[in-house]
């Protein structure tokens, strides 16, 4: 069993590293697009999204038998509310992720300099004028993605499953919801993910849209999340454990004398 430290300390690296790679890649793509119209396309939008995918992966890997990898305070509420995880634990969680995301935004700052101001920090946001209707809309990307993200991650860790494939199908599942929800609302998925480069695009005296966050980005991440695992127990009735992404991508160790026969 991880200590709490360890689990926290898992948590900032995991969720700092998702951020600098995840929004680090639309810099990147925005970068290379200079002047060119329009600066993100579809094919763009495939290498952004496997971006997050593939580091999702790597993480889950390598720091899911820690922590679990939440690196997602929606994945932490819906674990708590749903009695997977432990609700004196999830503070300690958010507060892991939400520093996290800062310093992955500040190391997409360090890296690209003036240009990650200038193309946002890899924000997710959408037109600061944007329509009532369209709130509405974005709030309901952000709660589907988010959903549906929860529901890939409940059906791989359940034991019943074929548990060594989680870190692949939820980077996959990241993949083709971001394909999907991304032109909406840039498919955030993750608060912590979306109050990160906010946070350092105000710091660094860029353009920000602190008027989304809430409505858009946090309440319906956290609801979509809550709802998804509900259905998820609803019709696949799992048995609960605590920390069940541990269970999914760890193993036990074999005995000394039995490894060193090997």
């Amino acid at each position: 069993m991880y200590s709490i430290r360890q689990r926290f300390l898992a948590e900032v690296l995991g969720t700092a590293a998702l951020v600098l790679v995840g929004p680090g890649s639309v810099i990147a793509t925005l970068t290379l697009a200079g002047k060119a119209v329009p600066a993100v396309t579809e094919a763009d939008l495939l290498g952004i999204s496997f971006a997050f995918g593939f580091i999702i992966t790597a993480l889950v890997y390598a720091i899911g038998k820690v922590s679990g990898c939440h690196i997602n305070p929606a994945v932490t509420f819906a674990l708590a509310v749903t009695r997977r995880f432990p609700w004196r634990e999830v503070p300690v969680y958010w507060i892991a992720q939400y520093v996290g995301a800062a310093i992955g935004a500040f190391g997409i700052w360090g890296v690209f300099g003036a240009n990650a101001v200038t193309f946002g920090m890899g924000q997710t946001h959408f037109a600061a004028d944007a329509s009532t209707s369209y709130y509405l809309q974005a709030a309901l990307a952000e709660a589907a993605g988010t959903g549906l993200l929860l529901f890939a991650i409940l059906g791989i860790v359940d034991g019943r499953s074929p548990q060594q494939l989680a870190g692949l199908v939820i980077g996959g599942a990241v993949v083709g919801i971001i394909l999907i929800f991304g032109p909406v609302t840039g498919a955030s998925l993750n608060p912590a993910r979306a109050f990160g480069p906010e946070l350092v695009q105000a710091i660094a005296g860029g353009s920000t849209f602190w008027a989304q966050y809430i409505p858009v980005y946090l309440i319906p991440g956290l609801v979509g999340a809550a709802l998804a695992s509900f259905a998820y127990d609803y019709l696949a009735n799992p048995r609960h454990v605590e920390q069940p992404i541990e269970e999914a991508v760890s193993h036990e160790e074999a005995p000394a004398h039995v490894a060193a026969a090997h």
